[in-house]
C-alpha cells in the first residue's frame, strides 16, 4: 500500500502550481473574502457618511434659510451674495449626527447667517438740489473653513462634512428632472394656464440658473408658451398683486385661500389688483419681461408661503 500512496501524494504535488504562483492563490483566498466583509459592513458607513438622511421637506429648511439669508444682503445699490443651502446641510447632518428632526428654520438661518460677513457700503442718492442718501451695508460670502472654525469642527467632522459636499445633493429635493414627452396636464383643483401648451422647459427644483449659470433653487415651472399666449388663472381666487416685480418682470398673484398661484414674465396685464377672477379667466398673455431669456410663462404655486411643485396638481 506504501507504493501507491506515494504515487498519489506526488501526483497530487504535482497538480499544484509553481511556488510563486501558489503563494498568489493563497493570498487571493484569504484576501477576497476579507474584502467582501470590509465592503458589506463599511459601505453602509461610508453612504451614512456621505449623503444626509434628510426627507425633501426637511432639506427644504435649508434651501429657504440659504435663500432668506441671501435676500437680506441685497439693496438698492448692490446685489448681495448667494448663500449655497448645501453646506448648511452638510454641516448639520454631522452637527445632529443626521438625526434631521432636530432641524428647525430659526437654527438653519442662524447658520447661513455665518455665510456672510459686512465687508463695507454703499449709497444711494436722490437726485435733488440737496441730495439725501441712504447708506447701506454690502457683504462678501465666508468660506466653508472659516466657517467650520467658528464651530470649531475637528479635523473628523471637517472630513466628514467635505466628503459630504463631493456630492450634488440637489437629488435630496425629490423633485422630478421633467415631465415625460407628450404630457398632458390633468386638471382638477387647478386649471392648466396655458391650455394646449404643455411643454415644459424648466421644472421645479433645484437646477443651473439659465442667465447667470449659478446654482439655484426654481420655485415653478417654465411653459414654453409664445409671446402674447393668452395666460387663464387656475383657479377663482382674488388678485393681490398685478404689476412689476423686479426679476419677475410683469407679474400677477392671485390668492386663493391658503394657495397662491403667480404667473410672470409678462407682456400684458389684463386684471387689477383686488379683482374678482373666475377659474380659466385671461388675466393676462405671456411675455419675456424681467430676469428672462426667452418667452415663456412662469408659473408658480405656493401653499401657506412655500412654494411647491406645480405639477403635482396636474398628475
Amino acid at each position: 500500500m506504501a507504493a501507491p500512496a506515494g504515487m498519489i501524494a506526488r501526483a497530487a504535488l504535482a497538480l499544484l502550481p509553481e511556488p510563486e504562483k501558489a503563494v498568489k492563490w493563497v493570498l487571493v483566498i484569504i484576501l477576497v473574502p476579507v474584502a467582501i466583509l470590509t465592503l458589506f459592513f463599511a459601505g453602509p458607513i461610508t453612504i451614512w457618511e456621505r449623503v444626509p438622511i434628510a426627507s425633501p421637506e426637511q432639506v427644504m429648511i435649508y434651501v429657504n434659510a440659504a435663500k432668506v439669508v441671501s435676500d437680506s444682503t441685497k439693496s438698492p445699490c448692490d446685489p448681495g451674495v448667494t448663500v449655497d443651502w448645501q453646506p448648511l446641510l452638510a454641516i448639520d447632518a454631522v452637527r445632529l449626527d443626521q438625526d434631521f428632526r432636530k432641524a428647525n428654520s430659526g437654527r438653519a438661518e442662524e447658520l447661513a447667517r455665518m455665510f456672510i460677513e459686512k465687508s463695507g457700503s454703499c449709497q444711494v442718492c436722490d437726485g435733488g438740489d440737496s441730495p439725501s442718501c441712504t447708506s447701506y451695508p454690502t457683504y462678501r460670502l465666508r468660506s466653508l473653513d472659516e466657517v467650520l472654525d467658528d464651530l470649531r469642527f475637528n479635523a473628523k467632522q471637517r472630513e466628514k462634512v467635505k466628503n459630504i459636499l463631493q456630492v450634488d445633493l440637489s437629488f435630496l429635493l425629490g423633485t422630478e428632472p421633467d415631465v415625460p414627452s407628450g404630457w398632458t396636464p390633468v386638471e382638477g383643483s387647478l386649471k392648466w394656464p396655458a391650455p394646449g401648451i404643455n411643454t415644459i422647459t424648466s421644472p421645479f427644483g433645484y437646477r443651473i440658473d439659465p442667465v447667470n449659470g449659478n446654482g439655484s433653487f426654481h420655485t415653478g415651472v417654465d411653459i414654453a408658451a409664445p409671446l402674447e399666449t393668452p395666460v387663464h388663472a387656475a383657479a377663482d381666487g382674488v388678485v393681490v398683486v398685478a404689476g412689476w416685480m423686479g426679476n419677475f418682470g410683469y407679474a400677477i398673484y392671485i390668492e386663493h385661500g391658503d394657495m397662491v398661484t403667480i404667473y410672470a414674465h409678462l407682456s400684458q396685464i389684463a386684471v387689477q389688483r383686488g379683482q374678482q377672477v373666475k377659474a380659466g379667466d385671461v388675466i393676462a398673455y405671456s411675455g419675456s419681461t424681467g430676469k428672462s431669456t426667452g418667452p415663456h410663462l412662469h408659473f408658480e404655486v405656493r401653499v401657506h408661503g412655500q412654494p411647491v411643485n406645480p405639477i403635482n396638481y396636474f398628475k
